[in-house]
């Protein structure tokens, strides 16, 4: 039986430049159904003993490393790393003090009003030095950032009422990125971040707040898929999230354009079914591909970086080739769903 949670990650609070407290976020977070937040201030673990269970809502305190570009999500660590360091080295010392992390971001263009750049310059540093059996993430589409550079000063005012229309998905050269990695055995996971700060803007005489936590709560949601229920203490808790993070037992979406509580991705062989993060091997014979996500939307079935199969709401394809096998979907023209890969070997 497979348990599915859902969570946001990429989150400021009132410890670094968001706008909300703790204890407003979590109430954010419930009523939006969340069950886990990851809270990643800039340059710091301020809220660090809020952590745990809150009215429903596994709270996870890590932090963002943040020099003027070059961002990344230091998870699992008990110190906050130097954002003065170049990139490989603090990366290298998160995962040295135990921690992994996710390369947030990474790649943005343009400077305007709203936002800075904050790009992830160098794609040769993808992780640790030592790669050997660690996995890193890659914040395939973070909302803020999408949203932010398609601003103008022409189009702010009808994005800032309905923002949805500045929103785009995960860039095509992040995704094939993406594809590389976990070609050349570099394995990486992929999340989609809230970015959350609820920003307040003075328009005229009126000061506005550009995203709310509850909205934004509402858009990119990270789907665990666990084997076990979330446990009681908020210790174990924390690490179950972690683990399914790390092994890619994870799929996103974005609850603006539909929901999906439960998502079936398999590579199947007779009665045995792999799910996202699982590798599974052809040495027995060829893998049958189902997909269902219980609404009429555009399937595509990625392998290798190339769409191999496509389908509206069922998908169903037989492959007797290794590679890494991943999940697309669209409603309309507007990016929806992506899942974690299969690994087949």
């Amino acid at each position: 039986m497979i348990f599915s949670y859902p969570g946001a990650l990429h989150i400021h609070t009132t410890y670094s430049d968001g706008t909300g407290t703790l204890p407003e976020i979590v109430a954010a977070a419930w009523d939006a159904g969340l069950r886990w937040i990851i809270v990643t201030d800039h340059d710091t673990l301020a809220g660090r003993s809020y952590a745990g269970w809150h009215d429903g809502v596994l709270v996870i305190v890590d932090h963002e490393i943040t020099p003027d570009r070059n961002h990344f999500l230091a998870l699992g660590v008990d110190q906050v790393i130097n954002h003065q360091l170049p990139p490989q080295q603090f990366i290298d010392q998160t995962y040295a003090s135990g921690g992994f992390g996710i390369i947030a971001h990474p790649d943005e263009q343009v400077v305007n009003r709203f936002k800075d750049c904050y790009r992830w310059d160098d794609w040769t540093i993808d992780g640790p030095r030592d790669r050997a059996g660690q996995a890193v993430g890659l914040e395939l589409w973070n909302l803020m950032s999408d949203w932010g550079e398609h601003l103008t000063p022409g189009n702010q005012l009808l994005h800032f009422c309905v923002p949805g229309l500045g929103l785009s998905g995960p860039s095509p050269a992040t995704l094939a990125w993406w594809d590389r990695l976990n070609m050349t055995g570099r394995r990486t996971f992929g999340v989609g971040g809230v970015d959350a700060h609820a920003f307040r803007r003075k328009i005229g005489w009126y000061e506005i707040e550009i995203f709310p936590y509850r909205w934004l709560f509402q858009t990119l949601t990270n789907y665990l898929q666990l084997t076990e229920p979330l446990s009681n203490d908020a210790t174990e808790a924390t690490q179950q999230v972690y683990a399914a993070l790390r092994q890619g037992q994870s799929y996103f979406i974005n609850r603006r354009e539909a929901e999906l509580p439960a998502l079936h991705f398999v590579a199947r062989r007779n009665s045995h079914a792999y799910r996202i993060g699982d590798t599974a091997s052809l040495a027995q014979g060829p893998l049958h591909i189902e997909v269902d996500v219980q609404r009429n939307a555009d399937l595509r079935l990625i392998a290798n970086g190339h769409m191999i199969a496509h389908g509206v709401r069922q998908l169903r394809h037989t492959i007797a080739t290794p590679g890494v096998y991943r999940l697309e979907a669209y409603i309309g023209s507007k990016s929806w769903l992506f899942a974690n890969p299969i690994y087949v070997a």
